[in-house]
């Protein structure tokens, strides 16, 4: 065993893309590190905003021996009628670099099986380690030198060394070796190792922290004592720090401050500035109001001069000017009087303005009030406004406020809180883990803007397709899902069946045909994946089983139906309850009528089962309406005794027709009296977890 090190340098690699090239790296390199006989969960890969680091502590220095397998011509071609070998065999041993005696019998086909030596593990690094990184895809590549790669950043050189000798290799045409630099600024000279501990060792002393993970932790820490120092605490914020875990070899903080008097500014706009546009943090008081201090990253020891802090208090208050000029600038225009400066903000080139939009969103969600039995007064005032900030100047600068910037502004213009709150809110939920708007208008509006947006991409063919969604119509898909899903005040009672109706009817032009089955298939999608991957954690086939069922009138109804079936299938006469759905589907695949005629039943057994039937599928069918589907489920559950006594008494595929359809008939009112909560038929069980 010997350990393997690796480090690639380069020029900076914007910040955002290093988690994702780290996974990549080490899911690439896990087969051959397994392959060779290593442990693929002791690999490291972390990095530095100038280096890709990779560290394996045990290696065996070559691969164990292995029987190698390979298919040759089919036996009727590799031999001739007296069973000797023909000139197709031949050829083949003699590429294969096998001998008559490597042929092994394996069925059709001539197989030759062959101890083959395992290779050195430099051998299969070198050769392994280049094409991990050359494959490497980012989001942006870049030529450098004379043009002839293309990379992330030009590579400045190479470190690659097993058992602490070099392992020489080249990427892009540059050699490995074994030193590297320090920091920058700090420390740039070259440096000789000779392990990878001397590796971490040396460039700690080079004011270079290797493990991204550390530099976050010394970062956070001081953080934390810089945010005391300013009566406070660092804000809560995990997309800077694993932005400034990237932005730094060293890892320093430096506290600053900007005018005081800016804190007039909506705290949305100034958090906006320091975090999205500054990578700054903003410090808050115990009582969670924001400071006038702010934290900011440093690639350096210290600040001792003050020069970092009053650089970023220049640039932020410069920034905070600006802001202030949007802001005051705006406040002189209420948001009704920008309403038909939308009429020149396109929306998108096949599906007009904003204007146009809003009137769409106005129309959706005034139909979806009538449908949820809501007031539509409030949701109808923020439907009008919610894209009136889209030609605001704050806006036009600071795009990640908008909707947030309409509600400031509303609620400054004395609009009722419930308004303002569903401009503010409309965008909601952007990602799985945000928060629903706060009320039912926000809701109503949001539903109403993102079912447009999908009706529109959908009625002129801009569907997502595999891995590409460039108008993130996935993202709003599982908003709508989302906000269907919830239960509380702001519960929406309309199906997304419905809601898709809606939103085709507000649109004017004609629909083209098998829009609304694309966009029904969309969600059913939307709906598997939430559910699977959220709170609810329910089970693929759980959730199948009760969409076959239905689920685009009513989503919290489709989850009543599977938390039943959840409960169910951990009780021991689930089984029951399987067994008899499947031998009823597979009886009467094809047949429809529930119809029995009663004068054609002539076995006792039928009859008595018949009688049961009607007694039990009324139950259930009470039981359904009261949504009370666990014991609609165990009421199936009981018939089971009955059912099997009748198909050991009863010969259902009888060549009389009509006899054998009336039976056919009885079968599926029972089935389809459970068929109404699920089809229970897609559960996948084990059959030994029902064992007593």
């Amino acid at each position: 065993m010997a350990e393997y090190f690796f480090e690639l340098l380069t020029e900076e690699i914007p910040a955002w893309m290093h988690e994702a090239a780290q996974k990549t790296v080490q899911e690439r390199l896990a087969p051959t590190v397994q392959q060779l006989g290593g442990d693929p969960g002791t690999i490291t890969v972390t990095s530095t905003p100038r280096r890709i680091v990779v560290f394996v502590p045990e290696i065996p220095e070559r691969e164990s021996d292995r029987q190698q397998e390979v298919k040759g011509p089919p036996k009727k071609v590799a031999f001739d009628a007296s069973g000797a070998p023909t000139q197709a065999l031949l050829g083949f041993l003699r590429k294969s670099n096998a001998a008559l005696e490597d042929v092994v019998d394996t069925g059709d086909y001539v197989m030759i099986r062959r101890n083959v030596a395992g290779r050195p593990a430099t051998e299969v690094l070198a050769e392994r380690i280049p094409e991990i990184f050359e494959s490497l895809r980012w989001p942006k590549m870049m030529r450098w030198g004379k043009g002839e790669y293309s990379y992330i950043r030009p590579i400045h050189s190479l470190i690659s060394m097993y058992g602490g000798q070099h392992l020489p290799l080249s990427i892009f045409g540059v050699a490995s070796g074994t030193s590297t630099v320090g920091h920058r600024t700090l420390a740039p000279g070259r440096i000789e190792v000779t392990s990878f501990n001397d590796y971490v060792t040396k460039l700690e002393l080079a004011r270079v922290v290797v493990d991204a993970t550390r530099r976050r932790h010394v970062m956070a820490e001081r953080a934390r004592v810089l945010g005391m120092q300013a009566g406070g605490a660092p804000a809560l914020d995990v997309s800077i720090w694993s932005q400034w875990q990237y932005l730094t070899e060293y890892p320093g903080i430096v506290r600053a401050e900007f005018r005081r008097d800016y804190l007039a500014l909506p705290e949305e706009v100034l958090v906006t500035v320091m975090r999205v546009h500054q990578k700054q943090l903003p410090i808050r008081s115990a009582d969670e109001k924001l400071t006038n201090s702010f934290l900011a990253v440093l690639d350096n020891e210290g600040d001792p001069d003050g020069n970092a802090a009053y650089g970023n208090s220049f640039v932020t208050n410069a920034r905070f000017a600006d802001a202030q000029f949007f802001y005051e600038t705006d406040r002189r225009k209420p948001l009704e009087a920008r309403l038909e400066q939308l009429a020149h903000l396109q929306f998108q080139e096949k599906l007009g303005n904003y204007l146009e939009k809003t009137r769409r969103i106005e129309r959706i969600a005034a139909a979806i009030c009538r449908e949820a039995g809501e007031e539509p007064a409030d949701a109808l005032e923020a439907a009008r406004l919610c894209k009136t900030d889209l030609v605001t100047e704050m806006v036009k600068e600071f795009t990640d406020l908008q909707g947030k910037i309409g509600g400031i502004y509303a609620r400054e213009e004395g609009k009722p809180e419930i308004v303002w709150q569903a401009i503010y809110d409309h965008y909601l939920p952007v990602n799985i883990d945000d928060e629903l708007p706060r009320n039912i208008a926000g809701a109503i509006v949001s539903l109403a803007d993102k079912i447009d947006t999908l009706a529109g991409f959908f009625t002129i063919g801009l569907k997502p397709t595999g891995s590409r969604d460039p108008f993130a119509l996935r993202r709003a898909g599982q908003g709508v899902v989302q906000i269907l899903l919830n239960r509380d005040k702001r519960r929406v009672s309309i199906g997304i069946e419905r809601l898709i109706d809606l939103a085709l009817e507000a649109r004017s032009a004609k629909t083209a045909a098998g829009v609304r089955g694309d966009l029904l298939s969309f969600f059913s999608e939307r709906v598997r994946t939430l559910l699977e991957m959220s709170r609810y954690g329910f089970a693929y086939d759980e959730i199948a089983a009760a969409m076959e069922a239905g689920w685009a009138a009513s989503l919290p109804d489709l989850v009543d139906r599977i938390e039943a079936l959840k409960a169910l299938r951990g009780e021991a006469n689930f089984l029951s309850i399987l067994d008899s759905a499947k031998r009823i589907e597979n009886i009467t695949a094809g047949q429809a009528s529930t119809k029995v005629e009663a004068s054609r039943l002539e076995h006792e057994t039928e009859k008595r089962l018949n009688e049961l039937a009607d007694v039990v599928t009324a139950q259930i069918a009470e039981l359904v309406a009261s949504r009370h589907y666990s014991d609609a489920l165990r009421s199936f559950a009981a018939m089971a005794p009955e059912l099997e006594k009748f198909f050991n008494d009863v010969m259902v595929m009888v060549d009389d027709e009509a006899l054998r359809k009336n039976r056919m008939s009885l079968l599926r009112k029972i089935g389809g009296a459970v068929s109404q909560i699920a089809d229970v038929t897609k559960v996948v069980v084990a059959r030994r977890d029902y064992r007593p």
